[in-house]
């Protein structure tokens, strides 16, 4: 699995914002050129597009990053279709067929794909985005005001600073915030609302429904969308916010920082939560036997490589891993057929 933590540096320029339109026809252009059908009055229309607009030329540049991901997963694509659906029975019950279908559309990022290609939200979002991850990826980066941002996996953020203000706006994932002492205040947007701070160190995380906020040091205020009046968390407090408020969360069970320093520390989490938590750093399908659902897992791991991971936490079940494709994992009971 793909994992690292780099530095970079950003010069404080605000890029241009990419429309969901943009960037499909980014994509659009970028299949025709890469048929092998296209023309030169392609690659010539292609460049007048791509000229005509600032948004175009950077959505083109965005796109292009993602090319080893397009090359690397396209000839994987016709053996694990096959491999995946014959192995999408009765004992897997509980991951359809459709579900299945899509694990194998998300990992062929070729040409055999373009309509997942063309309505993927995450793609759009990374990038529209100033900063991005892939799923296995953590990247830092040191902004213009010195604030230090970490990103984890499958992430993304725009960056929007001026004279006044320093705006963040998480669009998927989580990320990691040291800011930086500055007379501006910091505010962090999120769908069920925004948080503000001066300088401080805290988390924030989107999950499906709600996003989860963790201060290390200092305190910030929240205010979730629907609610009257704001919140104020301090260090060592987690909470998870909704449109109309906030619910404290016991932050022993999981350390939710730990990705920073390239670790994944549990206390007695079930395993099913473990695998789920542990799936948001790979590509594919992880689970485990039903019967090893509720088992209380506790230790620390390393994200660099998940798949050992997967085996010590096997081994704490008294379990093993196995594995049915690359991209399809399960812990099951030792010894069971």
């Amino acid at each position: 699995m793909r994992d690292g933590t780099h530095q970079q540096s950003n010069g404080g320029q605000s890029a241009p914002s990419l429309t969901e339109s943009v960037i499909k026809t980014a994509i659009a252009w970028r299949i025709r050129l890469e048929s092998g059908l296209a023309q030169t009055s392609d690659k010539e229309a292609c460049r007048h597009w791509r000229d005509a607009d600032p948004a175009h030329e950077l959505a083109w540049q965005r796109l292009g990053k993602l090319d080893s991901v397009f090359h690397d997963a396209a000839g994987k694509a016709p053996a694990l279709a096959r491999t995946t659906l014959h192995r999408t029975d009765e004992e897997r019950r509980r991951l359809s067929r459709r579900q299945a279908l899509s694990v194998i559309t998300g990992s062929a990022l070729g040409l055999s794909s373009l309509g997942w290609l063309a309505v993927d939200q995450g793609l759009v979002q990374r990038l529209d985005a100033d900063y991005a991850t892939r799923t296995g990826e953590r990247h830092q980066y040191l902004l213009r005001d010195h604030s230090r941002l970490w990103l984890n996996t499958d992430s993304a953020i725009k960056v929007r600073f001026d004279d006044s203000e320093r705006h963040l706006h998480l669009s998927r994932g989580e990320i990691h915030l040291h800011t930086a002492t500055d007379a501006r205040p910091l505010q962090v947007h999120f769908p069920q609302g925004s948080l503000t701070t001066l300088g401080t160190r805290f988390l924030v995380r989107r999950e499906r429904q709600h996003t989860l906020v963790q201060v290390i040091e200092g305190d910030v205020t929240v205010r979730p969308r629907l609610a009257g009046s704001p919140a104020q968390v301090k260090g060592g407090q987690v909470f998870r916010i909704s449109d109309t408020g906030l619910t404290a969360v016991d932050g022993r069970r999981f350390d939710y920082s730990a990705w920073v320093d390239g670790i994944f520390s549990v206390r007695n989490m079930p395993m099913a939560e473990l695998l789920e938590e542990l799936s948001r750093y790979r590509t594919g399908v992880l689970r485990c036997d039903s019967r090893l659902e509720d088992f209380l897992a506790s230790g620390v791991y390393q994200l660099s490589d998940t798949d050992l991971a997967l085996e010590a936490m096997a081994r704490s079940a008294n379990a093993e891993v196995r594995y049915f494709t690359r991209w399809w994992a399960e812990i099951v009971p030792l010894g069971n057929a």
